[in-house]
C-alpha cells in the first residue's frame, strides 16, 4: 500500500504584509512528519510585531521542523516574499533557514542564476525578461530615490512598492546556494516534480508561471500600453546615466535657475502640477513592475488522496489565464485556497473564484477555506481608487462563500502563528 500522509498542518505566520506558510504532512510510523515552506518575507510587519518578529519566526520553523526541511518554495522575489531568506554574517534569518538544508529549493524559472542569454525557461527563450529582471533594482531604487518630494501619501506608496521591487540580493544568493547543495528546480507551467521521496503521497503540479514560448504576452501588464510604457523606458534610460548629475551637472546648464524660496509667485503653481505630474509617473513605474514580477509566481497544486491546496504566491491575470484555460476540471474541487497576492484585486480571477464547486453559504458541506496573509492598513492601494489590499469587495465574497482566515485575525493579541489542520 502507498505510504500518504493521515493529516496537513499548515502554519501561517503572521508577517505583516507578506508570505510565510510552513506546510507539515504528518504520517504514520517511522516516516513521521515531513516539512515544505512556501515564501518567507515582509514590507511591513503586523502592529505588534516587535523588533526580533522574523528571527522569531524562524525560531520556530526550526523548532517545528526538527531542524529539517524537505522542500523550501520562493513563489517569486518581491521582499514580502523573499526577506526572510536574506543572510546576515551567520546570525541572520536566512542563515537559520539555510541550517535545516532543504532537500529542494524550488523557484520560478525566471531565477535561474546560470541562465544562458537567450534562454527560454524548460519550452523556449526571455531574452526580454531576464533583461528587465536584471535591471529592474535599478529602476526600483530610482524611483524610491526620487520620490522623497512627494506629498506624503503618494511618496509612502511609491517607496513602499519601489521597495518591495529592491532586489534582495543576499536572500536571492542564499535561495541559489541551498538549491546548490539539495536539488534547485527552476519551475514553469507544466514542470515535473519528482517529490515522491520527500513528500510521498502528495502529488504536486505547477501551473505557472508559462514561459513566454507558452504564453508571450504573461509580461504584457495594463501598464505597458504606449502611453505608460513611454514613461517607464524614459526613467529608466534617465537612471542609466544619472553618475553626472550626482556630481552636480545639470540636465539644462543654461537656463535660469531658482532656489525653491526664489521661485517668482507665478510660477509657483505650476511646480506643485509638476511634482503631482512626476509623482503619478513614479507610481506607473513601480506598479508596472509590481505586476511585472507578481507574474513570475510558482502556482502550486497540492493533492492529497481527494484534498486539493491552491498556493498561488502572487499571481496575477496574466499569469492564471493560461492554466484557466487548460486546468479548469483540476481546479474546481480545491478544498484550500491561499488567497493570491494578499488579496489584490487582480490577484483572483473571478472566472478562478466561479470555478470552486466548494464554495458557499455555511450550510455547504465540505466547504471551501480561503487562507489569506495580510496587513491591515497596508501602504499598497487606495480605497477611494478601489485598489486597496487587501481589496474589500473580495474579503466580502471570501468570508460569506468561504471558511475564511486570515493572519490578520493575529494584529491584536501579537500572535505569532495562525494554525489550520486537514485529515487527509
Amino acid at each position: 500500500m502507498a505510504l500518504t500522509p493521515k493529516k496537513l498542518t499548515i502554519r501561517a505566520y503572521g508577517v505583516g504584509f507578506g508570505d510565510c506558510f510552513l506546510l507539515t504532512f504528518h504520517y504514520a510510523g517511522k516516516t513521521g512528519e515531513r516539512h515544505a515552506l512556501i515564501d518567507f518575507g515582509s514590507t511591513q510587519k503586523p502592529p505588534k510585531g516587535g523588533t526580533n518578529l522574523m528571527m522569531a519566526i524562524a525560531d520556530d520553523i526550526t523548532k517545528v521542523t526538527g531542524g529539517h526541511l524537505d522542500v523550501l518554495v520562493a513563489t517569486h522575489r518581491h521582499t514580502d516574499h523573499i526577506s526572510g531568506f536574506a543572510t546576515k554574517k551567520g546570525k541572520g534569518t536566512g542563515d537559520k533557514i539555510a541550517a535545516l538544508k532543504p532537500s529542494m529549493v524550488i523557484q520560478p524559472w525566471t531565477e535561474r542564476p546560470d541562465a544562458p542569454r537567450k534562454w527560454k525557461g524548460d519550452k523556449g527563450f526571455n531574452a526580454a525578461l531576464t533583461s528587465a529582471l536584471a535591471l529592474m533594482d535599478t529602476v526600483a531604487q530610482f524611483t524610491f530615490d526620487e520620490s522623497k518630494h512627494l506629498r506624503k501619501d503618494l511618496r509612502e506608496e511609491v517607496q513602499f512598492l519601489a521597495a518591495d521591487a529592491l532586489e534582495n540580493k543576499l536572500a536571492v544568493q542564499n535561495l541559489a546556494k541551498m538549491g546548490r547543495a539539495g536539488k534547485a528546480m527552476y519551475v514553469s507551467y507544466g514542470t515535473k516534480l519528482a517529490l515522491g521521496k520527500l513528500l510521498p503521497g502528495v502529488k504536486v503540479r505547477v501551473l505557472g508561471p508559462p514561459t513566454l514560448a507558452q504564453k508571450a504576452d504573461v509580461v504584457n501588464q495594463k501598464a505597458t500600453n504606449k502611453d505608460e510604457y513611454w514613461h517607464f523606458h524614459s526613467f529608466w534610460q534617465l537612471r542609466a546615466d544619472t553618475s553626472a548629475l550626482r556630481k552636480g551637472a545639470s540636465l539644462f546648464p543654461r537656463a535660469e535657475t531658482y532656489a525653491a524660496s526664489d521661485v517668482p509667485p507665478e510660477a509657483r503653481w505650476f511646480i506643485g502640477r509638476l511634482r503631482q505630474a512626476r509623482g503619478d509617473q513614479l507610481l506607473r513605474i513601480v506598479r508596472a513592475m509590481d505586476g511585472a514580477l507578481n507574474n513570475t509566481s510558482v502556482i502550486l497544486l497540492m493533492q492529497v488522496g481527494k484534498k486539493k491546496f491552491l498556493f498561488p504566491g502572487d499571481a496575477q491575470w496574466e499569469n492564471w489565464e493560461y492554466s484557466l484555460q487548460r486546468d479548469k476540471n483540476d481546479l474546481k474541487n480545491v478544498d484550500l485556497y491561499k488567497v493570491g497576492h494578499h488579496g489584490s484585486l487582480n490577484a483572483t480571477p473571478k472566472s478562478l473564484w466561479k470555478l470552486f464547486t466548494k464554495r458557499g453559504n455555511r450550510a455547504k458541506r465540505a466547504r471551501l477555506t480561503t487562507l489569506m496573509s495580510s496587513r491591515s492598513n497596508s501602504k499598497h492601494g487606495h480605497r477611494e481608487t478601489h485598489t486597496e489590499v487587501p481589496r474589500d469587495s473580495l474579503i466580502t465574497q471570501l468570508r460569506r462563500n468561504s471558511n475564511f482566515r486570515s493572519t490578520q485575525e493575529l494584529e491584536n493579541t501579537g500572535g505569532l502563528v495562525l494554525t489550520l489542520e486537514f485529515g487527509l
